[in-house]
């Protein structure tokens, strides 16, 4: 299979000058500075230890936060979406979709640590604001040879800001229509030994509902914040103290709905969250030689409390879950091109509430020792590679062992080969294991047991993945005296080998109820190719034009389904199932793109962008009219037309402008979100139609 990406690129001359020569070196002046920075970018996620990013084996992507800024989004879902190759999906709560697999497969960390609270094995990424982000990092393809379990499609890791020296911060007003105000404080003070930041944020939105058809679907109000605290300091010679504390609290009333089977089921009341998470560490660094202790807790705490009792639960349903890690590693640099990296983990999770009991009526735990270990090496100038492994020994589930191996050839300036090849493996979770939970809501009624409960044995997925890609970066080109072109672009090829994979499924009929649970597919993939072009052009005068676009082909397939089409044991009332009727795994896109052209003006006193997503169609389970096409064991699959949600574009437009106010830079923003005024809660529930935003920052 074959994919090309075409790119439209509009350069735009400047009026004659008198001084060309001049002119001719600002703009030469620009690009360099634009290389340099590309050239001398760090990230941390691939290796767990610093490397610039062109330079790594192990493949990232960085969000950085000038294009953070530059959207207007507020949180890490709106944020990610605009990422090619990320999807969002997710009935309720917005998760993120990365080489064709689920939310529950994607590691979410912040500052290296893991963001707990999953519901329905979906890690809601509007809880995370994006106002003191430095930068997302992400990893696509396993990375359980570093990350353990949930690290099965790849990571995203959020840096949050360090402060710059002296006294320094910012306030940001939001108003979102269908949406949040907002507003967002953050500042810290920096010297050489010490640093000491903090951020809060506020969000609170009205309750309002639109039309659909002849019906009005209600959107509830909500009120949440976020703080975080953080603080380095250098105790002596070598040694470093860091630490943070963040905190999140919500609270949504009103009115809920729930999308089931394609049809709208509402409750009222109220969902209250709230969780804290908290690091502290020490590092100690002798030559080239370190050593890092870290101590890592969390707990997340949600209540539902709805008008209509759920099942024996009652109208009140607690959760309560809890993560404590201890983490140690070592690195040394070997020569002037290795380095060593070996480190262990402990870690305890446990969860308790209405919906969670094992078999002997306790609350569940995971208790997991790590060992690790990783080697960097740079045999020749020219060519790179990771070789990491990690083994993990877990009370329930038992042992894993997963390396993973990335080469990075350079066989020229601007040209990059890199490639890699590794296991990755994810644990069953409480919900699939333990849950009892009971839907009686009118028109959505079911119930959901976890296999545990019903006496069936689940085991870890596990995967077998591989990606290469071609990249050409930092490009060069002198267009004429006033103008001149950054460029970069990437081919990607990436497939993922699948085994017992946990999926939900279909029991029985109970008392009027459909009864649902969880199962391992014996086999499944996915496949892909991803494109990925940069345009940068600079103009005599400091102003820039960037064209940035992705494109994503997908193939996501049940290895059981095609064997059954293939020895004639799938079908339906029509005949057998063909192997062309047959459109692959549920909710994947086969295509999906992104493509976002900007404007910054000379000193970036002024900037406007336009981004569009585009989300190709892609089957929805609820749509399904055939029923079971396989017996052993019985799964219904995307096998017709009408069983597709219809491909949609969001269009996302914005404008800053910054002005000079008693000697402070003062940035007002300005945007429409969903331009196009996409709307769809029963199948795709993110989108709420068209929202303006109006947006203020001052620094303090």
């Amino acid at each position: 299979m074959w994919v090309f990406t075409l790119a439209l690129v509009i350069i735009s001359l400047s009026s004659p000058s008198v001084a060309r020569e001049a002119d001719s070196v600002r703009a030469r002046t620009l690009t360099d500075s634009l290389r340099s920075y590309l050239k001398q970018q760090v990230v941390v996620t691939g290796t767990r230890n610093e490397v610039r990013l062109k330079d790594s084996p192990v493949r990232v992507e960085v969000i950085g936060k000038d294009r953070i800024a530059a959207t207007g989004m507020t949180d890490l879902g709106d944020l990610l979406k605009e990422q090619p190759g990320l999807l969002i999906s997710g009935t309720v709560r917005s998760g993120v979709q990365m080489n064709g697999l689920g939310p529950d497969y994607t590691l979410i960390l912040i500052d290296g640590q893991p963001v707990i609270g999953r519901v329905a094995g979906v890690l809601d990424l509007s809880r995370i604001s994006v106002g003191n982000i430095e930068r997302v990092e992400i990893v696509k393809g396993p990375m359980s040879s570093m990350f353990g379990s949930e690290a099965l499609a790849g990571v995203i890791n959020i840096i949050t800001k360090r402060p710059s020296d002296g006294i320094n911060g910012s306030v940001m007003l939001q108003g979102l229509t269908r949406g949040p105000l907002e507003a967002r404080v953050e500042g810290g003070w920096g010297s050489n030994d010490l640093e000491l930041s903090g951020f809060v944020n506020l969000k609170s939105s009205p309750a309002f509902s639109l039309p659909l058809d002849s019906l009005s679907i209600p959107y509830a109000a909500f009120t949440d914040g976020t703080t975080q605290l953080k603080a380095q300091w250098k105790i002596a010679k070598g040694w470093t103290a860091r630490g943070w504390l963040r905190l999140f609290g919500s609270e949504t009333q009103g009115s809920f709905v729930e999308s089931v089977a394609g049809q709208i089921a509402q409750n009222t009341g109220s969902v209250t969250q709230w969780d804290a998470s908290s690091t502290v560490g020490i590092e100690y660094q002798s030559g080239r030689a370190r050593l890092t202790v870290n101590a890592y807790g969390s707990t997340f705490h949600e209540r539902y409390n709805f008008d209509v009792k759920q099942g024996d639960a009652g109208s009140i349903d607690d959760l309560r879950r809890r993560i404590g890690r201890l983490y140690a590693q070592y690195d040394v640099q070997l020569g002037a091109a290795n380095r060593l990296t070996v480190g262990g983990e402990m870690l305890y999770d446990d969860i308790e509430g209405s919906r969670y009991r094992d078999s002997t009526g306790s609350n569940p735990f995971y208790r997991t020792g790590v060992a690790f270990a990783q080697w960097e090496g740079m045999p020749l100038d020219w060519i790179s590679y990771v070789l990491s492994a990690r083994y993990d020994g877990n009370n329930v589930f038992g042992d894993a062992f997963s390396p993973r191996f990335s080469l990075l050839w350079k066989p020229g300036e601007h040209l990059r080969v890199s490639g890699s090849i590794g296991t990755g493996f994810k644990a069953p979770d409480f919900r699939q294991l333990y849950v009892t939970f009971s839907n009686r809501l009118a028109g959505a009624g079911y119930d959901l047991i976890g296999a545990e409960r019903l006496g069936r044995t689940l085991e870890p997925e596990r995967s077998l993945s591989s990606d290469i890609a071609l990249r050409y970066e930092d490009g060069q080109r002198e267009l004429s005296s006033r103008v001149s072109l950054l460029y970069s672009a990437e081919l990607r090829f990436f497939r993922n080998d699948l085994r017992n994979l946990i999926e939900f499924y279909y029991v029985t009929s109970l008392n009027g109820r459909d009864v649902y649970s969880y199962r391992n597919i014996s086999r499944a993939f996915t496949q892909g190719i991803e494109a990925n072009l940069r345009l940068a052009v600079a103009k005599e005068n400091g102003a820039m034009y960037t064209i940035m676009g992705g494109y994503q082909y997908l193939d996501a397939n049940d290895v059981q389904v095609l064997e059954a089409i293939a020895n004639g044991q799938a079908g339906t009332i029509a005949g057998p199932l063909r192997r062309e009727d047959y459109h692959g795994l549920w909710g994947r896109s086969r295509h999906s793109g992104t493509v976002r052209l900007q404007y910054d003006a000379p000193e970036r006193l002024w900037s406007a962008n336009i981004r569009a997503q585009f989300v190709g169609r892609y089957g929805d389970e609820s749509l399904d009219k055939n029923g079971p096409v396989i017996t052993d064991p019985p799964r219904k699959v995307l096998d017709r037309e009408d069983e597709f949600v219809a491909g949609y574009v969001v269009l996302n437009m914005g404008g800053t402008y910054t002005l000079s106010i008693a000697e402070r830079r003062v940035v007002i923003g300005a945007g429409i979100n969903n331009l196009l005024d996409r709307f769809h809660p029963t199948l795709i529930p993110s989108l709420v139609g068209r929202q303006f935003y109006l947006q203020l920052t001052v620094p303090l």
